[in-house]
């Protein structure tokens, strides 16, 4: 569940007003969240090779002075394959995933009859290289790795514009509090360009929304976790983990709302 508030250009909180923006006021989004429910299944089909699936369920909903909007539906769903480059001992490994995003989401989303803004699609429209490299190392009571990765758009979608190609790197680290509790924090870093091409159907000098230039930020957040694991009984082998993730740093293309904070609630189980 994300959360976004008030505006921003560059990195610098900006009044509400056609002066300070370049908007029509009444078409400048105040607040916006978004709930994203995956569903995920891993497969291990040898020693070396994983794969891996995820669904994606997408409920938006954007505040302006002239009322509120929401989209919901099916995002795009995911495929991958992890495979392991290397395994120092039974604590520590690398692996690297190969994945493709596949264009399930619709980016013909409407309300009373307009088309809404990138933010409010349901999916890139694109088909998307998502390659990734992973370190992970553990102790008796502590863990902790790193992650580099990324979105790499394919071509255009049917609307002739290209969502902005994405650089993630992440640091974390947990550390066990009993035997089936641990606690975690992390820093994530991710850089987003702007959009590539423009819907046509848009006016992007009424709304930021609607703008490809205010698509797209470079933010460093800060994450605190929680992850239980059941160890005997009848749920053993299932996982339950919360995560509150807030942005140290951001600076937005163009203008657009500031990112307040994250909350993640995740289900595991593994056999």
């Amino acid at each position: 569940s994300m959360d976004m508030k008030g505006l921003l250009k560059g990195s610098n909180s900006v009044a509400p007003t056609m002066m300070a923006t370049g908007f029509m006021p009444h078409m400048l989004p105040t607040e916006m969240t978004m709930d994203m429910h995956m569903f995920g299944t891993m497969y291990a089909i040898s020693d070396k090779w994983t794969l891996m699936g995820m669904l994606h369920y997408l409920d938006n909903e954007m505040s302006m002075p002239m009322g509120k909007m929401d989209s919901k539906g099916i995002g795009d769903s995911k495929i991958a394959g992890l495979y392991e480059l290397a395994q120092g001992d039974s604590r520590r490994r690398m692996h690297l995933k190969l994945g493709l995003n596949l264009p399930s989401g619709s980016i013909d989303e409407k309300y009373d009859g307009q088309i809404l803004g990138y933010g409010m699609q349901l999916g890139s429209g694109t088909y998307d290289f998502e390659p990734a490299i992973t370190y992970l190392a553990q102790t008796e009571n502590y863990s902790y790795g790193a992650q580099l990765g990324g979105i790499l758009r394919i071509g255009e979608n049917d609307q002739d514009y290209t969502l902005g190609n994405k650089f993630e790197a992440t640091l974390w680290g947990a550390r066990k509090i009993t035997e089936p509790l641990s606690a975690s924090a992390k820093f994530d870093y991710s850089s987003q360009s702007e959009v590539d091409g423009k819907d046509t159907r848009m006016n992007e000098a009424m709304s930021p929304a609607l703008d490809p230039k205010s698509q797209g930020r470079d933010i460093t957040t800060f994450g605190l976790g929680l992850n239980y694991y059941f160890q005997n009984g009848g749920l053993s082998g299932h996982r339950l983990a919360a995560e509150w993730e807030t942005p140290i740093d951001q600076k937005v293309n163009g203008v657009q709302l500031e990112l307040d904070s994250v909350w993640t609630l995740g289900w595991q189980y593994a056999w």
